[in-house]
């Protein structure tokens, strides 16, 4: 499944049209299916680690305490967490962008109860400061994602859907990598298979692909 033609198109008719492409200011998640629905992001605590070559943003709109309840099934949130990964920086007036490039990749996790739906995609982004300052972010121009996995409960109002507008986040690695652990980890427990919200997700998850569901009937995998 390509989860970028929309962008990719949208992006080519602004380039040969020789028109700017900007990120709106508010960030969030906009369906594009028959019945449009809209899923803010903005509101929230946003931090930033650097990590190697790569750039990880966390946005959430529940505190770190929130999310250390590592029982995963049990446990009742309302709320999200966003991951977004920066994962090389275009150079303005340099860098020749294809209509179909992504250098950011994405995870939305969406709490709804002791229901947890989790999507994932890419897009293209635009930074905003210097890696290392207090104050780092992105501007999305363009995006697709759609839900990966999600427990029997969950209602999908999303999919397909892309994410647009302004990231601006704080250093933070301690806090940034305690939520997005945190939050893979009740994910995996929901799911009873790894899920891994941050860098390298794929990666990480193609290293786990020993443990399956059935080997986490009666025991939780405890992300290291």
């Amino acid at each position: 499944m390509n989860y970028f033609s929309p962008f990719a198109y949208l992006f080519a008719v602004l380039w040969l049209c020789g028109c700017g492409v900007s990120a709106p200011e508010r960030l969030e998640f906009t369906s594009i299916g028959d019945t449009p629905r809209t899923f803010p992001t903005s509101e929230g605590n946003a931090t930033y680690s650097l990590d190697l070559a790569n750039t990880s943003f966390i946005l959430s709109d529940l505190t770190p305490e929130q999310l250390q309840n590592p029982t995963g099934n049990s446990v009742e949130l309302f709320g999200y967490v966003l991951h977004i990964e920066l994962l090389w920086v275009p150079l303005a007036g340099k860098t020749a962008i294809d209509p179909e490039a992504t250098n950011i990749s994405i995870r939305l996790i969406v709490f709804s109860g002791h229901e947890v739906g989790l999507y994932g995609g890419g897009g293209f982004a635009w930074p905003k400061g210097e890696p290392g300052e207090e104050d780092y972010g992105v501007d999305i121009v363009g995006s697709n994602a759609t839900l990966l996995a999600a427990t029997n409960g969950f209602k999908d109002l999303l999919s397909p859907a892309q994410l647009t507008g302004r990231v601006r986040s704080t250093l933070n690695e301690t806090q940034n990598k305690q939520m997005r652990r945190a939050a893979s980890q009740i994910v995996t427990n929901a799911l009873k298979r790894v899920q891994w919200v941050g860098p390298r997700a794929i990666e990480m998850q193609k290293r786990a692909s020993s443990i399956t569901s059935t080997s986490m009937d009666n025991a939780e995998f405890v992300l290291r």
